[in-house]
């Protein structure tokens, strides 16, 4: 950017705004000394004794401002880039950033901090003020909220002029007036693309919730279905004041009629919300019953709330999955051998309503592959950077959101089919692992006429753990069923089925449904949108404009209330549970060695390398039980030895069943706290720091904008695991490129940077992880603020989150 006279400026806040984009990028504040609307506006620099000056000033004839007289240049010092530069204003970053958030409109506040210190030469500025950006942004894009709420049915009425068939509703609270005009209360829409994409899809859909976090509070509820691939396929939205049996009625009502259509049966699955749980019963006449399935995570938390014990979460999900009803019935024993009283009380109300949240007594298989509301929840997680928008933003947001989906999946789904394939991706996958089984079943025909087979297949380890025995099926491919309950549950063959097909020289593939077909994959991804024009063409609306209304206007400043917080750091990095009793206990020394040696079954002066191959299931545990020593030893609890495993542990990992009811994670941060004070005490050259420094080394990646390795691919993680076996926050970590430096020059900048972090809050603004999270990630987050002593046997170290507010992005007291 060059500053010289003559240059024209169409209004005043024109030339104030390429004023401070010149004296950012030039690292040059200014003051002004003079500022008259009417004739003139002067700046100079804000350093005493220089004489850069310029002035503008309006003429007369054409109302524009010209730039008359450029003093300079500058005679003060070299520039320096300072923390702060007075004209780097909210509201020249958010003119700055308009482009950027309108093309991505759920993009962080930590995100535009960096985005500022790239574009203006490093800058860093405040939290405060990137979000008033925001904010600003918003409002020069869409207008303010008040404003939002009456430019919905403008903004409804020109996307149906151009998408002929979309259906919008928009109606006021009854009996509700402010200043003369009514107040609005909800609002409805669903475009006929996703009805047409639906027809394509499995009669199955998933419906939710997720609450508005900007200036006035509210709720968006969805509806969305799955496409043959598992894809999401938004089918409708609706903005209302709050979930309750009316507000949820009234969705219900509408999704049937305008997007499910009259005669169809289709399953919902959703949480045991009493709203939904009235919507569903509701009958109209001239549309099918819905059939409501449960999501089984919801169900699992709630018996989490009744007993406390984690395993039983996991346990409860997978006897909800089981196809057939003599393994639910065991599972379904095991849970309640493990859980409580008040666990087994809350079993005994829920078996009443098996056919809701059970796989072996769901007749009609109504869920197909989805146990859980994943569908919906997957779609809120995207939703989740513009709660905070006004109204009009959320509905364009998701028309182009659609767009851009239908436009990318299409042209995949047309990829498949010009290459030839058959089956969409995922159903494929399943029938070459359904061959890949068939080849070990034996088959013996028992009605030729009716295809009816009994079939064998052989024991083995489920993905669970679990050992079989061999199971014998009864199959009979007129009707598509088997005994195992597959073709019923996920309406796709099973390894059964294949086998009797093959034997007797049967196209199996010919009775598999369309749904899962490549051609059906491109007709569902095959509407097309018509982009809406400029607002100065839009077709004139004459309808009635509600206003916001005013008692759902948050009063309150500062942050929102939050009942999740992704804070932590050795839960979610390490999974360790925080729940628990206290690791402590007595620390006697005498005959340490006998319990060493009855703990791992030999002598100490015995190395444990290479299990045998041949050894048995208690040399097997005592190998485990030296490896998990071994673990405790050198990651978790290491000592300043860094070489040597206390044998204080010994008593809290004897009983395997007993191990998980201690409160590792709290015993884990407390020794790493201790073991850092004491690291500080010591002055010897030789002097070095115990504890689990890799937890320490990982939360320092992670929540300090400085000295991050760079992040290569990740290795693909085990496949089928259980949820309680995905990967946890660390994995982000798997593989990376850590740069190489002279270590006396490495401290020194690294320790130069700390010192000039400001405003710095890491726990903001976490980003979306792009792989599936351990579920013991987060069992024990509504503890994670919660001020108290972590005690580790002789260590007791405080617990104060209070004392760090800024870092959560709180005031500071």
């Amino acid at each position: 950017m060059v500053i010289e006279e003559g240059r024209v400026f169409k209004e005043l806040p024109a030339l104030k705004r390429w004023l401070q984009a010149f004296a950012v990028i030039r690292k040059r504040p200014y003051k002004v000394l003079h500022s008259y609307a009417k004739h003139r506006y002067t700046v100079v620099c804000d350093k005493e004794r220089c004489p850069w000056r310029v002035c503008a000033r309006k003429q007369h004839i054409t109302g524009k401002w010209k730039i008359t007289k450029v003093v300079g240049p500058h005679n003060c010092a070299d520039h320096e880039l300072t923390v702060r530069h007075p004209q780097l204003t909210s509201t020249l970053i958010a003119k700055r950033l308009m482009g950027i958030l309108k093309e991505q409109p759920n993009m962080k506040v930590r995100t535009i901090i960096r985005t500022i210190e790239e574009i203006y030469g490093g800058y860093v500025i405040t939290y405060g003020k990137a979000w008033r950006a925001k904010q600003r942004a918003w409002k020069m894009i869409y207008g303010d909220w008040e404003s939002g709420y009456e430019q919905l049915p403008v903004l409804f009425n020109v996307i149906k002029a151009v998408n002929l068939g979309m259906h919008y509703e928009y109606i006021p609270k009854p009996n509700a007036w402010k200043d003369g005009r009514q107040i609005f209360g909800r609002a409805f829409w669903c475009f006929p693309q996703s009805v047409e994409a639906f027809r394509h899809c499995h009669p199955v859909f998933s419906i939710d919730g997720t609450f508005f976090i900007g200036k006035y509070r509210g709720t968006l509820l969805i509806a969305i279905s799955c496409d043959a691939n598992n894809m999401l396929v938004p089918l409708a939205f609706a903005l209302i004041e709050r979930e309750n049996n009316d507000s949820w009625g009234w969705f219900l009502r509408l999704v049937r009629k305008h997007v499910v259509g009259p005669g169809r049966e289709v399953g919902v699955i959703s949480d045991r919300h009493q709203g939904i749980l009235y919507a569903v019963q509701e009958q109209i006449e001239g549309y099918a019953p819905l059939h409501h399935r449960w999501c089984t995570r919801h169900l699992a938390e709630n018996l989490l709330r009744k007993d406390g014990v984690k395993d039983n979460f996991d346990l409860f999900q997978v006897a909800a999955r089981q196809l057939e009803d003599y393994y639910f019935q065991r599972k379904l024993e095991q849970v309640r051998t493990a859980t409580n009283a008040e666990g087994r009380q809350w079993l005994a109300g829920s078996m009443r309503d098996l056919d809701k949240w059970t796989r072996s007594h769901d007749t009609g298989g109504w869920r197909y592959e989805f146990q859980c509301s994943n569908m919906a929840e997957s779609f809120n997680k995207l939703l989740l950077g513009i709660r905070a928008m006004p109204v009009n933003a959320i509905v364009e947001f998701t028309f182009y959101r659609l767009v851009a989906w239908f436009n990318e999946r299409h042209a995949k789904a047309e990829a498949l089919q010009i290459a030839g394939e058959r089956w969409a991706e995922k159903p494929k996958r399943y029938l070459i692992i359904a061959n890949e089984r068939a080849s070990t079943h034996e088959v013996q025909c028992f009605d030729l006429g009716s295809g009816t087979y009994q079939v064998e297949h052989r024991g083995g380890t489920t993905s669970d753990g679990e050992i079989r025995e061999s199971r014998i099926h009864v199959v009979v491919l007129r009707d598509f069923k088997c005994t195992c309950g597959r073709p019923r549950q996920y309406h796709f063959v099973c390894s059964h089925l294949v086998a009797a097909a093959k034997h007797r020289n049967f196209d199996i593939e010919s009775m598999i449904r369309h749904e899962f077909s490549v051609d059906t994959l491109v007709r569902t991804w095959s509407p097309r949108f018509v982009p809406f024009r400029d607002p100065r063409e839009w077709p004139p609306y004459d309808g009635p404009k509600y206003v916001a209304d005013p008692a759902y206007h948050w009063n309150k400043r500062g942050t929102r209330k939050r009942t999740r917080h992704n804070m932590t750091m050795d839960q979610k990095m390490l999974g360790l549970s925080i729940r628990g009793h206290a690791v402590t206990g007595p620390c006697v020394s005498e005959g340490w060695r006998a319990r060493v040696v009855a703990f791992l079954g030999r002598e100490l002066r015995e190395h444990f390398g290479q299990c045998p191959q041949d050894a048995d299931a208690e040399i097997v545990g005592h190998y485990c039980r030296a490896w998990i020593l071994h673990l405790f030893a050198c990651v978790l609890f290491p000592d300043a030895t860094g070489d040597t495993a206390s044998w204080m542990w010994i008593h809290y990992l004897t009983d395997w069943h007993q191990a998980h009811l201690y409160s590792w994670g709290s015993a884990v941060l407390c020794f790493l706290y201790w073991q850092l004070c004491e690291a500080c005490r010591r002055t010897s050259g030789s002097a070095s720091v115990g504890g689990c420094v890799y937890l320490l080394q990982l939360w320092m990646w992670a929540r300090l904008p400085i000295g991050r390795p760079e992040i290569l691919p990740r290795r693909p993680w085990f496949p089928g695991e259980m949820p309680r076996r995905q990967p946890t926050w660390a994995y982000i970590w798997d593989q990376v490129k850590v740069s190489h430096t002279r270590l006396d020059r490495a401290y020194l900048n690294y320790i130069n940077e700390i010192d000039a972090l400001t405003a710095h809050s890491p726990y903001e603004g976490e980003d979306a992880l792009p792989f599936t999270l351990s579920f013991t990630c987060g069992l024990d987050d509504d503890l994670y603020r919660m001020k108290c002593p972590l005690i580790c046997f002789y260590a007791v170290e405080y617990h104060l989150p209070d004392r760090v507010a800024r870092q959560f992005g709180m005031r500071q007291i």
